[in-house]
């Protein structure tokens, strides 16, 4: 068997962060992948979760809706801060996170998507329909990263 090796940098990538140790993850795994690139993080206010906290009489879905965003804003600009030896650009849309996040890849035209990956629970909803990484990997038009 030859060595073959293939060394392939993308050129755009985008990461969809959650906030979480392996969205953190897969943006510092971006910014070694990608020295040179452009890299987008990216945030996804879940509409569905915020219609659900409005169904329970929590809260009006526009006011949960209101404060992920705030916070997520929060978040990227400690984010940046962090990692100021490496600028990359934020972005924070609404509605359904796996579809925004192949939305947007597309949109953008990223040779790669990087993502953290929760560790595997036993949610009645994700063994019936997969979670937001596994739904992200089978929709994507260009490779995944998903990271632990």
């Amino acid at each position: 068997m030859s060595d073959l090796k293939i060394d392939i940098v993308p050129k755009a990538l985008l990461v969809a962060v959650d906030f979480s140790v392996g969205s953190r993850r897969a943006l510092e795994m971006a910014l070694a992948l990608c020295p040179q690139g452009e890299i987008t993080a990216l945030h996804v206010v879940d509409t569905e979760f915020a219609a659900r906290v409005e169904a329970q009489g929590v809260a009006a879905s526009s006011e949960v809706v209101g404060k992920l965003r705030s916070r997520a804003g929060e978040e990227f600009s400690w984010l940046l801060q962090e990692k100021s030896h490496r600028p990359f650009d934020t972005m924070i849309v609404e509605g359904i996170p796996f579809v925004e996040i192949i939305k947007i890849a597309k949109d953008l035209d990223v040779d790669m998507i990087a993502m953290g990956m929760h560790k595997a629970t036993f949610r009645v909803d994700e063994i019936l329909f997969g979670s937001t990484a596994e739904k992200v990997l089978r929709a994507s038009h260009c490779p995944v990263l998903c990271v632990p």
